[in-house]
């Protein structure tokens, strides 16, 4: 039985709320859409969450999960801001409930051979108002170790294996506020390459927008992240 009911928050799901009411009332964001469901307490803990999710198989939970659990049943924000040039999307989900791509299709890998079904994945973040058709997802197997997480963002700019874990994925998403392009950071696309000049072009508006909109936090990691994947991501 599902029960969203009032409940007190967590640190870390105060966090979230933080950034969300950061959005919210930012005099220089305007907010097309919000969504922010209740606290769902139908799971006793993060641990108890994770086995709803992958059931009676033996599947690793992703480092740290206890310290970055969420239960909101929803929570994303669509968002601009016109004069500094940046906009974006997030959307989360209770992790319990995470679930596949409604079409099953195939998924390969910009970086190799591999091909697998997307019936493998399980999205954590996509942008179901901006309707890019891009998300992040976890890719949970048997005798894998620690999830994969997976940027895919077919047909045009591939699938991509990401190069952080799911706790690390939220932390820059808290810190980018789901900026459009953030994601190709943290693979091996080749930004240098010209079919990714949109990309690039995004970036570089999210690294010169945030720390304006948000100087409280330091973005330099994220510009010396980008110029290295500029130097080494070209083929």
């Amino acid at each position: 039985m599902e029960r969203y009911v009032m409940a007190e928050l967590t640190a870390y799901e105060a966090g979230w709320r933080k950034v969300c009411n950061g959005l919210d009332n930012h005099p220089g964001i305007e907010i097309s859409y919000g969504l922010e469901g209740q606290v769902d307490t139908s799971f006793a803990d993060a641990v108890a969450s994770w086995e709803a999710l992958v059931g009676s198989r033996e599947i690793e939970a992703p480092a740290g999960l206890e310290q970055c659990y969420l239960r909101f049943q929803e929570l994303g924000r669509q968002w601009g801001a016109a004069e500094a040039n940046v906009d974006g999307e997030f959307y989360l989900t209770h992790i319990a409930r995470a679930v596949s791509p409604a079409d099953l299709t195939w998924i390969s890998s910009v970086e190799g051979d591999e091909r697998f079904p997307s019936s493998e994945l399980r999205i954590i973040d996509e942008h179901p108002i901006t309707g890019t058709g891009h998300y992040a997802a976890l890719r949970a197997l048997p005798g894998r170790g620690e999830p994969e997480i997976w940027w895919v963002a077919t047909p045009r700019y591939g699938a991509w294996k990401m190069g952080v874990g799911y706790r690390e994925y939220l932390e820059m998403l808290q810190l980018t506020k789901g900026a459009f392009g953030w994601q190709f950071l943290f693979t091996w696309a080749p930004l240098g390459n010209e079919e990714f000049k949109r990309v690039c072009g995004r970036i570089e508006g999210m690294l010169d927008a945030l720390p304006l909109l948000f100087p409280e936090h330091d973005y330099e990691p994220l510009r010396e992240r980008f110029s290295a994947r500029l130097r080494d991501g070209c083929s």
